[in-house]
């Protein structure tokens, strides 16, 4: 009975010892594991080897990991400063050559007796290479997270004032009516971008609503968001087109004759998104159609 009892406390301060032992081990190592997350986070890893006993081997596969991201992310910072650069020199090199295009067609029309198709139909694909350039430049920089929004609390009445004040002379030169609701709400957003998607949106109702229509823009505050309303009246859009009009470079058969890069829509969807706002759209062809624009509401 002695004996048993003996080589039972003997079997019971061996477990003790290996269960100390192997806890000391374990602690240790989480502690290096948690100080490599930890290092990693703040950017000061350091690559130095690890013992390759078969303990460590979770410890040398964390920090094979960690490296590889680490080195994934200085790669990705290195390829958006890259396709930074290259944008601005894009920019850069792209606009002297199209603003003296223009600037030298306007001089033809003033020299030339009369009106001249070469000279305008010159201006008016100047104007498209313009356009489109700069749109590619926006869209690039928002996809590569060059571009920034800054949301805060906004007057959406000043927002309705300055899409207003941008494209009323386009409206009554089409001879479209533009009604726009006055408004007391506010939300959050970032003005100068909201008012680039909405501009769009606004934009695209009147290039595709016939002379003679009617385009109405309305304001309706709900619990989280506040709907703005950019309805028309013109050719509107087939119900298999509607999950594609956000596409990018998407452009309707029915759209063809106009003028455009199937752009637009993108980068309003992609600026609402960017703010934690969305839209939508309902239209029927031939029945104009209304966007809906969904920006937050102060918390």
């Amino acid at each position: 009975m002695l004996i048993i009892l003996s080589l039972i406390t003997v079997c019971i301060i061996t477990g003790v010892f290996w269960y100390i032992l192997f806890s000391r081990r374990e602690r240790r190592l989480l502690a290096r594991l948690q100080k490599m997350v930890d290092d990693a986070s703040a950017g000061s890893l350091q690559r130095s080897e690890i013992s390759e006993t078969k303990f460590s081997a979770l410890e040398n596969s964390l920090k094979k990991f960690l490296n590889d991201s680490q080195l994934s992310a200085g790669n990705r910072l290195q390829q958006k400063e890259v396709i930074q650069s290259l944008i601005s020199d894009i920019a850069h090199q792209t606009l002297t050559p199209i603003s003296n295009i223009m600037l030298y067609a306007d001089l033809l029309k003033e020299h030339t007796a009369g009106p001249s198709a070469e000279i305008d139909t010159i201006c008016e694909q100047t104007e498209k290479l313009d356009f489109l350039i700069q749109s590619l430049v926006k869209l690039s920089r928002m996809e590569n997270g060059i571009i920034s929004v800054h949301p805060k609390e906004e007057h959406i009445g000043q927002l309705f004032d300055a899409l207003r004040q941008e494209f009323e002379a386009k409206a009554v030169e089409k001879e479209i009516a533009l009604e726009i609701i006055p408004s007391s709400f506010s939300a959050v957003f970032d003005f100068r971008w909201t008012r680039e998607a909405v501009g769009n949106i606004l934009d695209n109702a009147i290039k595709y609503t016939a002379p003679g229509g009617h385009i109405r823009i309305s304001s309706e505050k709900y619990s989280f968001f506040t709907r703005l309303d950019i309805a028309d009246n013109g050719i509107g859009i087939a119900e298999e087109e509607l999950n594609r009009i956000f596409s990018r470079f998407y452009r309707s058969m029915d759209a063809e004759d106009e003028p455009g890069t199937g752009i637009g829509l993108y980068l309003s969807r992609e600026i609402l998104r960017m703010q934690k706002g969305y839209i939508k759209v309902s239209s029927q062809k031939g029945a104009g159609s209304v966007f809906s624009v969904f920006l937050p509401n102060v918390s």
